[in-house]
C-alpha cells in the first residue's frame, strides 16, 4: 500500500509540473502583466537556461524567503530538430516540493509568469496553488499588460464585443453599425490592434481598431473596419483582448 501511495504521489507532481508547462487558452482574472524569467525559462525555445533558483517571498519587502522556483530538469534537445519542454518545481522552504508555477505563452514556445499585482520592485506571481511575491526578478522582468499587447494582432475574446463603446468609460454608446455587423459574422472572432489606451473612472480602456478580416488571410475592407473603446477587463476581471504567440 505505501508503495501504491508513493507512485500516486510522483505522478501527481509529474502532472501537476507538465501543467504548468502548457500555455494559457485565456489570460486568467486579475493579471496585470508577465514577468520574464530567462534564468528559469531561457531567452528562447529549446535554449537551455542558467537554471538560476528564484527566491519567493510571503509579501513584498520580506527578507526570508519562503521557498524557491527551480528548474527540475532541464529542456533537452530531441533527435527531431525539436526540444522537450522544461520542468519546474516550487521547493518550500520545508524542502516540499509545491504544485508549480502558473504561465502563459508570450512567444513561440516562450511562457512566462504571471503578474497579478505589482508594488514597487516587488511583483506577486500566480502558482497552481496560490501566490507568491518575487523581487529582483520583477525589476528586471516585468512587462504590463498594456505593453505586452501594443504591436501585436490582437483579437477579442468571448463577449467582449458587448463591451464595446465609441467612447472611453460605461456611458457610451456602442460604435455605429457594429451591433449590426456582429450579427451577421455570428461567432466570427474580431480582430484588433492596439491604437493607444487610457484611464477612465478608474478603469483601463482599450483604443482599439477591430475588423472581421483576418490579417493572415486578407486585408479588410473599409466596412469591415471599427475604431472603438473596451474595457481591458470584464466585471471578474479577466482581460478581454489577446493574442497568438504561435502566429496566425
Amino acid at each position: 500500500m505505501k508503495s501504491i501511495a508513493l507512485i500516486a504521489l510522483a505522478l501527481f507532481e509529474f502532472v501537476a509540473l507538465a501543467h504548468a508547462q502548457e500555455p494559457e487558452r485565456r489570460p486568467p482574472a486579475g493579471m496585470v502583466g508577465v514577468v520574464r524569467l530567462p534564468g528559469i525559462f531561457g531567452e528562447g525555445p529549446c535554449e537551455r537556461s542558467q537554471s538560476k533558483a528564484v527566491p519567493l517571498y510571503s509579501a513584498p519587502r520580506a527578507r526570508a524567503p519562503i521557498g524557491t522556483i527551480e528548474v527540475t530538469r532541464p529542456a533537452q534537445l530531441e533527435q527531431d530538430g525539436g526540444c522537450s519542454s522544461r520542468d519546474l518545481g516550487l521547493r518550500m522552504r520545508d524542502g516540499k516540493v509545491a504544485a508549480t508555477l502558473a504561465t502563459i505563452e508570450i512567444e513561440y514556445e516562450l511562457p512566462a509568469a504571471i503578474a497579478l499585482a505589482k508594488s514597487g520592485p516587488w511583483c506577486q506571481l500566480l502558482l497552481h496553488s496560490g501566490t507568491a511575491w518575487i523581487h529582483e526578478e520583477c525589476e528586471a522582468g516585468f512587462i504590463s499588460i498594456e505593453a505586452l499587447l501594443a504591436d501585436k494582432p490582437l483579437y477579442l475574446l468571448e463577449g467582449a464585443i458587448d463591451q464595446a463603446r465609441s467612447q472611453p468609460g460605461g456611458s457610451g454608446a456602442m460604435p455605429s453599425g457594429l451591433q449590426a455587423s456582429a450579427r451577421n459574422h455570428g461567432q466570427q472572432p474580431l480582430s484588433a490592434r492596439l491604437l493607444g489606451h487610457k484611464t477612465v473612472g478608474g478603469h483601463t480602456w482599450l483604443h482599439l481598431e477591430a475588423s472581421w478580416g483576418n490579417d493572415c488571410e486578407r486585408s479588410p475592407s473599409p466596412q469591415e473596419v471599427f475604431e472603438l473603446w473596451l474595457p481591458l477587463r470584464d466585471a471578474s476581471g479577466r482581460p478581454q483582448v489577446w493574442f497568438h504567440s504561435r502566429g496566425c
